[in-house]
């Protein structure tokens, strides 16, 4: 019995310790990200202004774009790495659904979209997975949702709404190109740290030389590309006219884009709708494939905008 109850409290030590963790994480998360009170501000008739208002009033995104106007180095990496990958043509894509367009055009616009500060357009896809996803385009990025999630039983506008919010979110504050840019930053300093470690092991090579002449040792770098990172390819097909998106985000970006797609909502007294929204998504997918090591699952998203509905702004 002792044991058993042992067994129990260390169990349940655990399960605490998880949960403080996760309020930690969902803290710092809900600091850095939560969308601006002058957004939230916005009349409830006016989407548009809400979206002008959220990322005109957002410093991550305004120091990536300065970072980024540099187009040198490290910047320069990341564009190259960005312009690399697929692109949605949605003239040559035959699973676009052009009977819904009229459809799709005018739902995106109850959302505020397009608007001065997001311009992108609406597709329905043939797939009978429920998933939603930002697809850089020639000109920008576009937002895809497929029949799944359309026809799915339960699905409504306001639902799809917030959906469609947080796939802006992506493709708006470039979440792709971020990626990439601090994948570029993080790979600079870890070759920074290696380079002082390989600095010292050369002084100690030049040191044993003196008494050794046939030690040496040869090391080399590996320069960022775009083929260092892992994406997935979804609905291939053969004859080469597919949608393949292809798109890597990090934990805190599908964080990111899940509270300002329920911020959007609850203003408009509708945030329940987004939590009942993450549950029609894809377990598989979520949306977007993120950085598969920290990639929160549907669970996680909800537990996360459960924690925002109890936080006072």
């Amino acid at each position: 019995m002792k044991r058993i109850i042992t067994m129990l409290l260390v169990i349940t030590a655990v399960v605490s310790a998880a949960a403080d963790d996760s309020v930690k994480k969902f803290r710092k998360i809900l600091s850095r990200y939560d969308v601006a009170p002058e957004a939230i501000a916005v009349p409830t008739d006016n989407n548009a202004a809400f979206w002008n208002a959220a990322l005109g009033a957002d410093r991550n995104l305004a120091r990536l774009n300065r970072d980024i106007a540099k187009g040198k180095g490290l910047e320069r990496k990341a564009i190259d790495a960005c312009t690399k990958m697929p692109k949605f043509y949605p003239e040559y894509n035959s699973h676009v659904r052009t009977d819904l367009q009229p459809w799709a055009d005018s739902l995106l616009a109850t959302a505020g979209l397009p608007c001065d500060s997001i311009a992108t357009r609406l597709y329905v896809v043939d797939n009978p997975r429920a998933e939603a996803f930002a697809p850089l385009t020639e000109d920008g990025f576009a937002i895809v949702i497929t029949t799944g999630l359309v026809y799915n039983r339960g699905c409504d506008d306001d639902m799809l709404k917030g959906i469609i919010s947080a796939q802006a979110v992506h493709g708006a504050m470039r979440h792709q190109l971020q990626f990439f840019y601090d994948e570029a930053k993080q790979r600079r300093k870890g070759k920074v740290w290696s380079g002082i470690a390989i600095g010292a092991l050369v002084a100690a090579d030049l040191t044993l030389a003196m008494t050794d002449s046939d030690h040496y040792d040869d090391f080399s770098y590996n320069d960022f590309t775009y083929n260092d990172f892992s994406t997935t390819n979804i609905n291939v097909e053969t004859n080469g006219s597919t949608l393949t998106p292809v798109y890597i985000y990090s934990a805190d970006q599908i964080y990111q884009a899940d509270l300002w797609a329920y911020r959007m909502m609850e203003r408009l007294g509708k945030g329940d709708s987004y939590i009942r929204a993450l549950k029609l998504l894809s377990p598989q997918v979520a949306g977007a494939e993120t950085d598969k090591e920290s990639s929160p699952c549907i669970s996680d998203r909800i537990k996360f905008i459960n924690f925002v509905t109890s936080q006072k702004r």
